[in-house]
């Protein structure tokens, strides 16, 4: 790497002194310039309603009644919720249960298996069967781990192994996470047995893994309500892994959780802003939409999970307040979309799994699969990558380590690899508008290199992502008259409910399309995210979601500037955000990205953390202001 840097820097020296270099720097700072000065940048930068409005308007107070309902409900009830919660039993053995296992208390999960095997047993005799050899050997590592009282979770601070970890991934774990005197009582003891011996009975009768489901789901339950951050942690790791209604659970026991701390914590104040606001208006023109169906019971309960998904954006920014919060989410959003396209990769290399009903097999014969990865489908995969892969670029600025930005480096290489392996031809180009935006406005001298590169990829790039590249727009390519015969379709539809919309949901769709769908085609969705949002809502819902998608932009750009520019790495992850939203959008116009419920969610998290940014952002700035009048 020195070599290399050196080299560069010796060629670069010479460029700098080129007259072309020169010619090329003013126009850059003609059209910089211009840029600056126009209408389009003055509009996002300008605030155009404050937050006065937010708070005064009788829109803004419909929409923000939940969040004066509970803020009420704080003022009135906070002390004696609170009295009530650290005064309830079941309460305290739930706090028990969960630090325990936190702390990776060998008596306390030693008991824990003597319990399961006990119970496990139960239903063998009453089913006149013989015990399985694995009970035994559950019980004896039982008995064995139950004559110590240590804390692994101590040993582990110091261990070598979680210093590497720490090292490669650039976050500083902690380890105070339980109380010494939880794990000494005795009344801990009866709590693990009844546990153990309740999950092993359950376990017996059914599954096993019904008691590892138990004793599992019992943590994460204890866990998310104790702590509303280890909630958003978990859900925006396993969004992407889990089937959605496991999803829609982990989102609803998170909301829960976040509810009971507003009303219980004096402290705690809503965060309510702009891009908020337009989202509860999209939410209400979804909640009418779903009454005027034409399928009212299957709109209505895609509603409801549009409605879980989209509050899990306020979750998300009334819980992650500081830097190094916001980057320990984006770093758990990263490792977890690694693993994904890791899955992708291990597909195509092995054929796990892969489908040929995404190819074109008379068009496309030199490809053979695409990966879809644990997102069912490669275009969905390829939309998941447009949100998880400028995060990961975007945390390569972040890390200060050499060690770690290499970590980062190749877990977006692999996610680079598998965005390619989808063959989603949106989706690269939605990435090629990504990576544009990102090079623009955090590291510009990437272009010289972009310039020098561009000419010889064809020379270097695989025939069939040649021929995937410029099939964009042939007619003969199966894929693309398919989604042009559903445009045409879905827009003879709009012309007749443009005001109200269909109804969201597949059923809806269905009941309708045929009467006006082209050449037989028979689709599920219109296959544009724009449209369809059209199709279902109407006009009013497709103005609020634009309205939205504007507004979070010029949120970002206040943010950006609040920030210290291009050295920021700050910054650099809210650019990476905004592009990645922008690459997002522009495989909006190709499909319907919102027809996986979990890219849905995934969407609106990425926007809260942009706006989650944004607030850190504005807030550093202020502290520096701050210290800079009381220095003076």
């Amino acid at each position: 790497m020195g070599y290399f840097q050196s080299f560069w820097l010796f060629i670069w020296g010479y460029i700098k002194q080129s007259f072309v270099y020169k010619i090329l720097r003013k126009v850059y700072d003609g059209i910089s310039g211009a840029w600056k000065r126009s209408r389009i940048t003055n509009f996002f930068r300008n605030q155009h309603f404050s937050s006065d409005v937010l708070g005064n308007g009788a829109a803004a107070r419909i929409l923000r009644s939940p969040f004066t309902f509970f803020a009420w409900l704080q003022r009135k009830y906070c002390e004696k919720l609170k009295n009530k919660i650290e005064t309830s039993c079941i309460v305290r053995a739930c706090d028990c249960y969960l630090k325990n296992i936190l702390a990776l208390n060998t008596r306390f999960i030693g008991i824990l298996l003597v319990g399961i095997t006990l119970g496990a047993v139960v239903p063998a005799i009453a089913g006149g069967e013989q015990t399985n050899l694995l009970v035994y050997a559950l019980l004896i590592l039982g008995a064995v781990l139950s004559v110590a009282n240590a804390n692994l979770t101590e040993f582990l601070s110091g261990s070598w192994i979680m210093r590497i970890i720490e090292h490669l991934s650039g976050i500083d774990f902690k380890y105070d996470i339980f109380e010494k005197d939880v794990t000494k009582s005795n009344g801990r003891l009866w709590l693990a047995a009844v546990i153990g011996f309740a999950a092993g009975v359950a376990g017996g009768f059914t599954s096993p893994l019904n008691t590892i489901v138990i004793l599992g789901g019992l943590f994460v339950v204890f866990l998310i309500l104790r702590s509303v951050q280890a909630g958003v942690y978990l859900t925006v790791f396993l969004a992407p892994l889990m089937p959605t209604m496991a999803i829609v659970g982990l989102v609803g026991l998170c909301l829960f959780s976040v509810l009971v701390k507003a009303v219980s914590d004096r402290n705690f104040k809503w965060r309510f802003e702009g891009v908020g606001f337009l989202m509860l208006g999209f939410l209400a023109v979804y909640l009418f939409a779903s009454l005027n169906s034409f399928a009212v019971i299957n709109s209505l309960s895609i509603f409801g999970i549009y409605l879980l998904f989209m509050a899990f954006y306020f979750v998300v920014i009334n819980t992650v307040k500081t830097r190094k919060q916001l980057f320990d989410v984006l770093t758990v959003f990263a490792v977890s979309g690694a693993l994904v396209c890791l899955y992708g990769v291990a597909q195509y290399i092995f054929g796990w799994d892969t489908s040929a009903a995404w190819v074109d097999e008379e068009m496309f014969s030199d490809i053979k699969m695409r990966v879809y990865s644990t997102l069912e489908n490669p275009n969905v995969l390829g939309e998941y990558i447009l949100l998880v892969l400028p995060v990961c670029i975007g945390l390569v600025w972040q890390k200060p380590k050499k060690l770690a930005k290499l970590v980062y480096i190749a877990m977006a290489g692999i996610m680079f690899a598998t965005l390619i392996l989808t063959f989603s031809r949106g989706c690269w180009i939605g990435f090629m508008i990504t990576a544009g935006l990102f090079v623009t406005f955090v590291c510009g001298k990437i272009w010289g290199l972009a310039l020098i590169a561009l000419p010889f990829l064809p020379m270097v790039l695989p025939e069939s992502i040649i021929n995937r590249i410029a099939s964009v727009g042939d007619m003969k390519d199966s894929s693309t008259s398919y989604r042009v015969y559903i445009w045409y379709g879905s827009l003879a539809m709009v012309k007749d409910f443009w005001a109200s919309g269909i109804g969201p949901g597949t059923q809806a769709f269905k009941s309708v399309y045929p009467f006006y769908s082209y050449s037989g085609i028979v689709a599920p969705h219109s296959h544009n995210m724009f449209l369809q949002i059209l199709v279902e809502s109407g006009i009013v819902g497709i103005g609020v979601f634009l309205t939205t998608i504007v507004m979070f932009f010029k949120k970002l750009i206040n943010g950006y500037q609040s920030t210290s520019g291009k050295g920021s790495k700050l910054g650099a992850m809210i650019v990476a955000i905004g592009a990645g939203v922008a690459g997002f959008c522009v495989q909006g116009m190709f499909d319907n990205c919102f027809y996986n419920y979990r890219v849905f969610l995934i969407f609106w998290i990425v926007l809260a953390l942009g706006i989650a940014a944004v607030y850190i952002a504005k807030g550093e700035k202020e502290e520096s202001a701050v210290k800079a009048v009381e220095e003076e």
